[in-house]
């Protein structure tokens, strides 16, 4: 040491050696701790209750929301994960406190105050409030006092509860909850269907994914509370509370978080149709067993999702095999006569239109090779293809690209697609003016329906008979 120091004999030299020091033993120390947490088994262990963010049941689209940004942070820094399944938030925080539980995935719940472990809060990445739903043939709130007429029914949610009891306190008024055991929406949902309860609470948007398959279920009111949807994370390991808070300033900032929740919720319309729900549904009991056979064989041989092409086909003709648009296009699948030609089908006859309708779709499909999208985002530029033609989609990607996007992303080209009936933007287009916002509101249709089919399959509907003998049959898809 002494020979060190004669070496480093200027001030500013053994300032700069100790630091050196300090930080050589802050890594060590950091590694030692790393290796300790996941010493042999590189799991991150996440509690939640069960629930449509995570678990991603009713979506054709993917793993679900919650899974896939489980499986990118996992990916970044050579993890995986495990679900600790508990009944509601009160068993996930005490898998924290006990250990045995690095995440809570807090969808509008908050640590309690009695919590003996540290623990940090993520940013929020979406918002939700409670609110009333009820039977379509039952009154409505008309006052806010009608809310504590009779017991409301809740899940064991404290978020819920705590936001009755505070709309009860300001009316003065005493609440009056009958509690499930765990988180489940369903049973709520199931009992109100029945008609045997009045009012239920429930979150906004886990409720947004169930409502088109409770058709008799509206919302009556929302409250005004608004909860957070945040991960927590224990700060027992300063290495992987580091990473996660790296994890979400990185994917707010490059796009992909945004990118991810267009793809799960970004079709949900805001204030839901039910005659369109019950034209949907009604028109596949009724059309769709005519032309099953003919999806099936245009499925198989296209590779193309089948449930997708009923989508396609009742936002393009509502299975009438005689619509015609104002713009000329005709048949089942509203194909052009340039188009027809090309394909060599009759257009106005409906197998022929399902035939060249889904080669046309997996053609655009194949078209969009180079561009080099994830398989999700490239059947939406497909879609918007098909809708609108290739060189329209290659000018609202250009479009996007000028405007600092990347292109590559539909929530991109939702926002640049309208921009094209402007002149100030369609005026150095290849292919000049469109209405783009018609294309936007095409895509979400389909994209809306096609959830709706495949939710209703995945449900064992008995309405979706047809859909599941489909989907039975079919051998797989590209899309």
């Amino acid at each position: 040491m002494e020979t060190i120091l004669k070496k480093y004999a200027k001030p500013w030299e053994l300032v700069v050696l100790t630091v050196s020091l300090l930080v050589l033993v802050e890594l060590v120390f950091v590694m030692q701790l790393q290796a300790g947490h996941f010493a042999g088994d590189p799991v991150l262990r996440v509690a939640a209750p069960e629930n449509e963010w995570l678990a991603g049941e009713l979506t054709p689209h993917g793993i679900g929301f919650e899974k896939e940004l489980l499986d990118k942070f996992c990916n970044q820094n050579n993890l995986r994960w495990t679900w600790i399944r508990t009944k509601n938030w009160a068993e996930a925080w005490e898998q924290v406190r006990k250990g045995r539980a690095d995440i809570v995935i807090g969808l509008g719940t908050e640590p309690p105050t009695s919590l003996e472990v540290k623990v940090t809060a993520g940013p929020s990445y979406a918002r939700t409030r409670p609110v009333l739903v009820h039977n379509n043939k039952r009154l409505g709130v008309s006052k806010d006092c009608d809310i504590f007429d009779r017991p409301v029914l809740v899940t064991a949610d404290t978020g819920m509860t705590d936001s009755l009891r505070q709309k009860a306190d300001e009316l003065d008024c005493t609440s009056r909850t009958v509690s499930s055991a765990d988180m489940s929406m369903t049973p709520l949902l199931d009992t109100l269907s029945r008609n045997q309860a009045r009012f239920a609470l429930v979150d906004e948007r886990r409720f947004a994914l169930w409502q088109p398959f409770y058709r008799k279920i509206k919302a009556a009111k929302t409250l005004d509370r608004e909860l957070d949807y945040r991960w927590y994370w224990s700060e027992r390991s300063s290495i992987l509370a580091g990473s996660l808070q790296h994890f979400w300033t990185e994917i707010q900032a490059n796009g992909q978080l945004a990118n991810l929740y267009d793809k799960y919720f970004g079709f949900l319309p805001e204030e839901t149709d039910y005659f369109e729900l019950y034209h949907l549904i009604k028109t596949v009991e009724e059309k769709l067993p005519r032309y099953r056979k003919a999806i099936l064989k245009a499925a198989e041989r296209t590779g193309v999702d089948p449930l997708l092409l009923v989508a396609v086909i009742y936002q393009e003709s509502r299975f009438e095999s005689a619509a015609r648009s104002k713009t000329g296009v005709r048949g089942l699948m509203q194909i052009t006569t340039a188009t027809a030609r090309t394909l060599g089908v009759n257009r106005m006859d409906p197998f022929e239109s399902i035939s060249g309708g889904s080669r046309y779709l997996q053609r655009l499909y194949n078209g969009l090779d180079d561009m080099g999208l994830d398989t999700d985002t490239r059947w939406l530029f497909a879609l918007a293809s098909y809708n609108r033609g290739p060189g329209h989609l290659r000018d609202a990607t250009d479009l996007a690209k000028r405007l600092g996007g990347t292109g590559k992303s539909w929530r991109e080209l939702k926002t640049v697609f309208p921009k094209l009936c402007y002149e100030r933007y369609y005026k150095d287009s290849r292919y000049g003016y469109t209405k783009g916002y018609e294309v936007v509101h095409y895509v979400e249709r389909i994209r809306y329906y096609h959830y709706i089919l495949h939710g209703l399959v995945i449900l064992s509907r008995p309405e979706a008979q047809e859909l599941t003998a489909l989907v039975s049959a079919s051998s797989g898809s590209v899309l």
